[in-house]
This record gives structure tokens, sequence and C-alpha cells, in this order.
């Protein structure tokens, strides 16, 4: 891509005057992740813009998407995890707020398959595996077809959309993240003692929920953001 696609849109910027709005080329982006700019792109973002949907309300997140699994395109992205096992999923919607922040103790690999926002919130900001401030997270903007590996331990959760049609991504992880605890493991999370468990649901990751997030709560989800539940407004 070329370094000018990077530029946060002026109307976007207009339409969010109370967050300021970084580029992923900005040196603020660094301490979260790398563009992957020789990657290219184009043959999955249009192969996933054609076999993924926008619900009609909310996100909806599926771990693999077989259509999206061709074997070439899986050993390529297979690179960039070490020749691991991966999933390549996707994660498209409506989404406009933060809501909650996970991490895994992996990277992510993200693709935009439309214009994207994304809250990335550094782990530190994390205080004793309890509670993060809102304040903390850092608001950027992802073009169509940019492809980034998000590092390990950043929290992030559902991209926000650009456009109020809504957003579409890519995203890849190592084989297993985000499907559900074994019930020994289950067993064990309940009677830990680590600080860290209680907020394990589901493998390799770990995530905390805004007060407002009912949907995430309801599933059991530490509720552990503090502050507004900031959100943007789309164009």
């Amino acid at each position: 891509m070329k370094i000018s696609q990077f530029h946060v849109p002026l109307d976007l910027v207009q339409s969010n005057p109370n967050e300021n709005i970084h580029s992923i080329e900005s040196s603020r982006f660094r301490q979260y992740g790398r563009i992957l700019h020789d990657l290219d792109t184009a043959y999955l973002v249009a192969l996933a813009d054609r076999v993924t949907n926008i619900p009609e309300n909310d996100s909806i997140y599926e771990t693999f998407l077989p259509e999206l699994e061709e074997k070439a395109l899986v050993e390529e992205l297979k690179l960039y995890y070490g020749g691991q096992d991966i999933q390549i999923g996707y994660c498209n919607g409506k989404n406009q707020s933060i809501n909650g922040m996970e991490y895994h103790k992996s990277p992510e690999l993200f693709i935009a398959v439309t214009d994207c926002l994304q809250f990335l919130t550094p782990f530190s900001a994390l205080k004793e595996f309890n509670t993060v401030d809102t304040l903390s997270a850092e608001l950027f903007f992802f073009p169509k077809g940019s492809a980034v590996i998000v590092e390990a331990n950043v929290l992030h959760l559902a991209p926000c959309g650009v456009s109020k049609e809504g957003f579409k991504s890519i995203i890849v992880l190592p084989k297993g993240t985000n499907e559900p605890l074994s019930e020994r493991l289950a067993e064990k999370v309940s009677r830990s003692k680590d600080p860290e468990s209680k907020l394990l649901l589901k493998n390799n990751k770990w995530i905390l929920a805004h007060p407002e997030r009912t949907q995430l709560i309801n599933q059991g989800v530490h509720v552990g953001l503090r502050g507004h539940n900031r959100s943007v407004v789309p164009v």
C-alpha cells in the first residue's frame, strides 16, 4: 500500500473531534505492532468480502471459516507464526464502542477488509489483572487492505466501523485460540487463586468487560473497565 493510503480521512477526524485518531504509520503504533508491507492482501480481502456478511446489529466473530482457509493462504500466513498451525477467521459488524478489552499470549494478524478503527491499549495499563482505564486506549485507523501484526498481550477487542454500513476484517491466530476451555481447565480456572485466572474465558483469551456491555457480563466476563465507554461516530 502507498503511504498516503494510511492517512486518516479528514471527514472521520471531523466527525470525532473528541478522539485523537492515529495512523498505523505513526510512531504511536509501534508499541502495539507493525505493518506487514510485503503481504499482498488483495485476493484474501476480495475473498472475505465475498463470503462474509455484516450482521444487522452488533458484531460477529468466527474463529475460522473454511472458505478462507485455502491451503496456499494458510501456508503463506503460517510464515508469521513460525510454521505453527493457524486459523483464519473473521470479525464483521457495526460496533462503535470499546465495550471490553481482551488479550492473547500470541500475536494476532489483522487484515482490514474494509476501513476499520481499533482501540488498542498497552498491557501495562492493566492494573493487578483487575482494572483498565478506558482513557489508556489509543484509537487507530486501518485502511482497507492493510495488514498488521498486533503483538501479544496488547489489549483490544472488536474493530469499530468507519462507515455506517459497518466493517469487515480478517483475524488470524494460532489454531485453537478463542475456542472453549476444556472441562478440566475450566475447573482449574474456577479454583485458581492466581489473579489472572479470573480473566481467562476461552483458550488463549483473557478478557475484561465494560459495565455497560451486558452481553459480555452475561457470559461471566470480569467487569474491569473503568471510565467512559468511548465510541466513534462513523461517516
